[in-house]
């Protein structure tokens, strides 16, 4: 429920901010682009921090549900007011069970936001992801194997611009995950940066 709350909170405050934006345009803005077109695919970057797996832990074991993660990201703008990202990440592995849990996916998001300065913004993100996690080893109350599919994502950035081009990057995103014979959810805080070209 609290997901589901968020997450049209989320896509309510993305369609508030567009028109917003909109009137930011700058002068040499031809109007909307599209990703096969020149000029759309606009920045690119990194990101590492940590990832936690919300699933409860099975009665008698110790669980160890928090992680490294990394992202990988590219996207680009259909206007001045949103923009697309793709994302490759890495979301850690966890010690649950006496087993492990790993696993990766790729992710597509609409993004709009609030630009502050020059190469500053706030943002929000909603979209989808294709994820393939792994549980192996003696998990009790699991079951094992490798499980692939597509779930929703969300969530919320910001960046401080150093320069015209480089900017610092920080991004809490949650992510609705297929596991073998179930789905759970899994949160992620990233910082990085990203470089917009020019």
């Amino acid at each position: 429920m609290k997901s589901s709350i968020l997450a049209a909170a989320l896509l309510a405050g993305i369609a508030v901010a567009a028109p917003s934006l909109a009137q930011t345009a700058r002068a040499d803005d031809t109007g909307w682009r599209m990703p096969h077109e020149r000029g759309f695919w606009g920045h690119a970057g990194i990101s590492a921090g940590r990832s936690k797996l919300d699933a409860d832990c099975p009665v008698g074991f110790t669980c160890d549900d928090k992680d490294q993660a990394f992202r990988l990201f590219a996207g680009g703008r259909f206007n001045n007011a949103v923009g697309l990202e793709a994302g490759l990440m890495n979301f850690g592995s966890f010690a649950r069970g006496g087993g492990d849990t790993d696993g990766w996916g790729v992710d597509l998001a609409l993004v709009a936001g609030f630009p502050i300065g020059r190469n500053s913004a706030v943002f929000g993100k909603l979209g989808a992801v294709y994820g393939r996690m792994e549980v192996e080893g003696s998990s009790v109350g699991r079951q094992t194997g490798k499980e692939r599919g597509f779930g929703p994502r969300y969530g919320i950035g910001a960046q401080v611009g150093l320069t015209e081009n480089w900017a610092l990057r920080a991004d809490y995103d949650r992510y609705r995950l297929s596991f073998p014979g179930t789905k759970e959810d899994l949160d992620t805080f990233l910082v990085g940066v990203q470089y917009t070209f020019k």
